[in-house]
């Protein structure tokens, strides 16, 4: 409603007399009394003038900066707020037809009866809120937390009556909603579902390693429960490719039943395999859908292999075979150096322990090639012939005379991290047998250990790493580490700062940097309800990202799907969002042609089965209940939507909110007065030239 119409300028507005008196004095001046007026009738002379009066008095009027100031009332209607439960949970109950069909009619009846008084906005949610009603329910994933943060920030400084959340009160992810501080307004709750423990079979988790290797014994971890099934009985069972490899009866005799179990296989095949585990099926169970998990393996046969070439029997040797196959990724083969025959080609790091006094060909041939090495020195090793090696460490030696020598951490150690136990306990090991001399670094060596001696420690490098044109190696400069690996179990009843120290430099040694000029970069898992997503790079010679070809993907699923794709350009690289796909297990293939050379890169992952809404059936409506006190609103039932609209009209609190609005807008802005000018010009105009007057 409009309250009033008020015009303000820049300059005070007495000066608009100016502008009447120069509008006057304009059509005086040229208006007066001439001869080429003399057969024009009077009236139409004062009408020319008036309309020129006017046309100079507007535009004079403008040249003040004028504003036309309005004040209204507005009327802001309460907004009715709708929250629809869109999850799976809805539906694992003896009523899911009622709620498909009857439900929805009377949440429709509701809506429409709040429409005559409010605005009602409606809106469906799982894991995130979505504005609409198409309901379907068929989210994997309940997140009530994030609807009230939602609907608080999308109405923040409205006039919002009432939210209205219908839902069976149970949320797998986010916080309880009941803490949530950012509701100013009433919620009335609609509580679905059923309270009632239903009979039902549950396998709620089977925990596996996502990779294994070929010949490993694996562990699965299985839990699972029955509800209300006393006098039933149910079998449990992993299969592999159709095979059995595992079943078990169990008779279920309380009300909560509850199984674990945890099962030994052995990777007998190289792949991704697929396992399926399912607990048979009851009579009367309300879901069957969290019977059954599938599970994925991935089985390589691609350990790295370490060799471990020896100048002679010692206990360093099983002490560093002992550590490095600790860790699975590794396959350790020991020799003698007069065994060896000069075959690096399947080995990432080869371990010298003790350079002997004849380096035979075969031997210097696999130092010098392109595989990482890790040199031990002691007492059997001749100083002269490592220091010919040009490795970067270089030992002046006199006599022949060796120290016992204490290990020392060095600060700021860039290549990699161990953590503080280690450190400690590595600072205490007892000592190691080292070559006496004069230890000079000749090229820029990274040095993780400094020797030393007796209380003082000294420059002298221990154990020092170097990269080289792509070569990595690294010197331990003594003997006698076996005893370190006995001092950690002495003191700690495990091996784990030993292993953690040795495993740390293998790894470091034998991963080899990628040098790929096409790379596909993607998670190895995701969820059914994640968007998938591929990063594309492409290098050219001089390892610079380049973007100009085309790069194609195709995917194929277990069951046989194929999708077909095409990467967006970014600045510099690609990216590809291939939206969300059926849970399983895929195989891809990216495809680019650059200059004259084809570049494939292949790869798998896995999109794993979302059964978060099947592990819980039981609706929580004390939750519900909560948040209805505690927001000031009344839980209801779906039977009683007339009764919850009753109730919202005649809240007294949800009302219109009447407020002023002022609007303040330049004169000159408006088009209207364009028009008027115009008009006003025109007319004047045509009337002189139709009256002879110029």
């Amino acid at each position: 409603m409009l309250l009033s119409i008020n015009i303000i300028t820049d300059y005070p507005l007495w000066f608009s007399i100016f502008c009447v008196l120069l509008g006057a004095i304009y059509a005086f001046v040229l208006y007066r009394k001439e001869e080429k007026f003399n057969e024009i009738a009077p009236w139409l002379i004062k009408l020319m003038a008036s309309f020129r009066f006017l046309l100079v008095t507007i535009l004079a009027f403008l040249l003040l900066s004028p504003f036309i100031k309005t004040l209204f009332n507005k009327v802001e209607k309460p907004v009715i707020v709708i929250a629809q439960d869109n999850s799976s949970s809805i539906l694992l109950n003896k009523d899911s037809a009622f709620y498909q069909t009857e439900y929805l009619e009377k949440l429709k009846n509701l809506k429409a009866s709040l429409e005559e008084k409010y605005e009602v906005k409606t809106y469906t949610f799982g894991q995130n809120l979505e504005e609409g009603d198409k309901i379907d329910f068929s989210k994997k994933v309940t997140d009530l937390s994030n609807v009230f943060d939602e609907i608080s920030n999308k109405y923040y400084n409205r006039n919002v009556g009432a939210l209205i959340l219908a839902s069976d009160g149970i949320f797998n992810q986010g916080s309880n909603p009941v803490f949530n501080s950012g509701i100013e307004f009433p919620i009335y709750t609609i509580a679905l579902g059923d309270t009632s423990i239903q009979k039902d079979i549950i396998l709620k988790e089977a925990i596996h390693n996502k990779i294994t290797f070929l010949g490993n014994q694996f562990p699965i971890e299985i839990a699972a429960e029955a509800l209300q099934c006393v006098g039933n009985e149910t079998r449990l069972t992993v299969t592999h490719n159709g095979k059995k490899l595992f079943a078990k009866e169990y008779k279920l005799n309380t009300e909560r039943f509850v199984m674990n179990e945890n099962v030994l296989f052995e990777a007998e095949k190289v792949g991704v395999q697929h396992y399926q585990i399912s607990l048979s099926t009851i009579e009367g169970e309300v879901s069957t859908i969290n019977n059954v998990k599938d599970i994925y393996i991935e089985v390589l046969d691609g350990r790295q292999n370490i060799l471990i070439l020896a100048n002679a029997p010692h206990p360093d040797v099983k002490a560093l075979k002992l550590s490095i196959e600790n860790n699975e990724n590794y396959k350790v083969t020991n020799q003698l150096m007069s065994d060896f025959d000069g075959n690096t080609e399947a080995y990432s790091l080869v371990v010298v322990h003790q350079l002997p006094s004849n380096i035979s060909p075969t031997l210097k041939k696999a130092l010098e090639s392109d595989v990482s090495v890790l040199y031990f020195l002691g007492n059997q090793s001749n100083i002269g012939k490592y220091n010919s090696l040009n490795i970067g460490l270089n030992i002046a030696k006199s006599g022949n005379r060796f120290n016992e020598i204490l290990p020392a951490f060095t600060n700021n150690f860039p290549l990699f991290t161990l953590s503080e136990n280690t450190i400690k306990s590595i600072n205490t090991m007892p000592p190691v047998v080292g070559p006496f001399g004069d230890y000079q670094l000749k090229t820029n060596g990274y040095v993780l250990l400094n020797q030393k001696i007796g209380s003082v420690e000294t420059d002298s490098p221990l154990m020092v790493f170097f990269q080289d044109n792509g070569k990595k190696s690294a010197i331990l400069a003594a003997e006698g580490i076996w005893k370190w690996r006995m001092q950690d179990f002495l003191k700690n009843k495990n091996h784990d700062a030993f292993n953690e120290l040795i495993n740390k430099t293998v790894q470091f040694l034998s991963v080899k940097e990628d040098k790929s000029k096409f790379r596909i970069i993607t998670k190895n898992n995701y969820f059914e309800n994640e968007i998938i997503q591929f990063n594309g790079e492409l290098y050219n010679d001089s390892y610079e990202l380049v973007n100009d070809p085309e790069i194609t993907l195709e995917l194929f699923e277990d069951a046989g799907d194929k999708y077909d794709f095409v990467f967006n350009r970014t600045s510099t690289s690609y990216i590809l969002n291939a939206g969300i796909l059926p849970a399983g297990f895929y195989n891809y293939k990216a495809k680019v042609k650059f200059g004259t050379k084809d570049y494939t890169e292949t790869g798998k992952f896995q999109i794993k089965q979302l059964l978060l809404e099947a592990n819980n059936t039981i609706a929580n409506h004390q939750l519900l209940q909560n948040i209805a006190e505690k927001f000031g609103g009344k839980l209801f039932y779906p039977t009683q939507t007339g009764a919850l609209a009753k109730a919202i009209n005649e809240n007294t609190d949800i009302t219109s909110i009447i407020y002023e609005e002022n609007d303040l807008k330049e004169l000159i802005s408006l088009k209207w007065i364009f028009f008027v000018l115009l008009a006003l010009l025109s007319v004047e105009w045509f009337l002189r030239k139709r009256n002879g007057a110029y």
